[in-house]
């Protein structure tokens, strides 16, 4: 994983303060800005280029002209003041806001859109109405329309490019995890993850959405986080009909399940945060019998894990097999062999006084959403408990 880490920053390795780049020029080699740059530039040479062809339009009608001078203008904004701007963006020598990055991306697409539509609608006409409407060259004419409607798709189809998002990074990231064996390794996760997670999620996996965010990350540490979490599982690249997409992975909402605290507990134990994770959809969908099974079953694993670190590990409980203890009869176990405090003691209790409410006598009331709450809760609580003191001796 260390090839997945973010480097240290000069002012942290040297403890001076270096000035920034100015401009990523790294960006400038991309594969995909270079297929957009002769488009672009094409399209920054078209006042000169209809200087140089005037002998072609100049005999025309008023309306040819106008048809021809509309198609020009539109194109030039399009193909070259457009990108231009999103370029300058996209290098960071432009000062703009993320609010107003997320507008020109929104809008291009738009206009793009409206504009193609129209010079389909013009070539219907030029081709009914030739005589009328049409240059003089009628060929030079309709292969102006045809390259001002298919060069614009060109450019959106590596709009990934401007605002920062690279494909082949997140599938170098999965390869060089793949080629290392690493296969139920530590998969350590922070909040700052957790929260790229929910971005991904509510986005709709929109990479434009994605990567142009108000969480206060620039997209270079974006990156960085969204290769770890591909590497690790967490995302899937696809590649659709519309280019390159991360998708969430089974995994990822399992974890989004999980309340975003439980990634300050630096621990590596899936099966305590499988149980809470099912305890947490489970309230989530308000089914609070469900809540009550799995926190039962969380506190019953966290128990048995506790009496095995006995010595000798305790393998009979109340006279019978561990494996088939209640809930009550594990707690007084570990109490008796002094494996929690009186802490965790009171909280496994009181888990275990609701969880007898799943099975509702006459003139009791059956469990309820209230109930399903303070039991998650609880558990919780308890499970930071156990998994922050480890194999430590419990507080009295």
């Amino acid at each position: 994983m260390t090839a997945l880490s973010a480097p240290r920053s000069t002012e942290e390795k040297s403890g001076t303060s270096a000035r920034r780049p100015l401009a990523d020029v790294a960006a400038l080699k991309d594969r995909r800005f270079l297929s957009m740059l002769p488009v672009i530039l094409c399209a920054m040479a078209l006042p000169f280029a209809a200087r140089l062809l005037e002998p072609m339009w100049i005999d025309a009608s008023a309306v040819a002209q106008a048809r021809f001078f509309a198609r020009l203008c539109v194109v030039f904004l399009l193909l070259a003041c457009f990108p231009a701007v999103l370029i300058l963006i996209r290098l960071g020598v432009t000062d703009v806001t993320a609010g107003q990055h997320r507008t020109l991306l929104a809008i291009y697409p738009a206009l793009t859109s409206i504009w193609q539509s129209i010079v389909g609608l013009d070539g219907l006409v030029l081709v009914a109405w030739p005589a009328k409407l049409a240059l003089p060259h009628f060929v030079f004419d309709v292969v102006l329309s045809v390259l001002s409607a298919v060069l614009i798709p060109f450019v959106l189809h590596h709009q990934a490019w401007f605002y920062g998002f690279d494909a082949d990074s997140l599938r170098r990231a999965r390869e060089v995890l793949r080629s290392e064996s690493v296969e139920g390794a530590t998969r350590p996760l922070d909040t700052l993850d957790y929260r790229v997670l929910q971005l991904v999620g509510k986005s709709g996996s929109d990479i434009a959405r994605v990567m142009i965010n108000d969480m206060g990350i620039g997209h270079r540490d974006l990156m960085l986080r969204l290769q770890k979490l591909v590497a690790l599982g967490y995302l899937e690249l696809v590649e659709e009909m519309h280019g390159p997409q991360v998708v969430l992975t089974t995994l990822a909402t399992d974890t989004l399940a999980l309340p975003v605290s439980l990634f300050t507990w630096d621990t590596d134990d899936r099966e305590t945060l499988r149980e809470l994770a099912s305890a947490r959809l489970s309230l989530e969908a308000r089914e609070p019998q469900r809540v009550v099974v799995a926190c039962a079953r969380l506190a019953e694993m966290m128990l048995k894990r506790l009496l095995s670190r006995v010595t000798p590990p305790v393998t009979q409980v109340g006279g019978k097999d561990i494996g088939k203890a209640t809930l009550g009869e594990l707690v007084q176990a570990c109490r008796q062999h002094k494996r929690i405090g009186k802490f965790e003691d009171s909280v496994f209790g009181a888990i275990n006084e609701r969880r007898k409410k799943i099975h509702a006598r006459d003139n009791e009331e059956p469990i309820d959403d209230q109930d399903a709450f303070v039991i998650y809760t609880l558990t919780e609580i308890v499970a930071r408990e156990v998994l922050r003191r480890g194999d430590e001796a419990p507080a009295d």
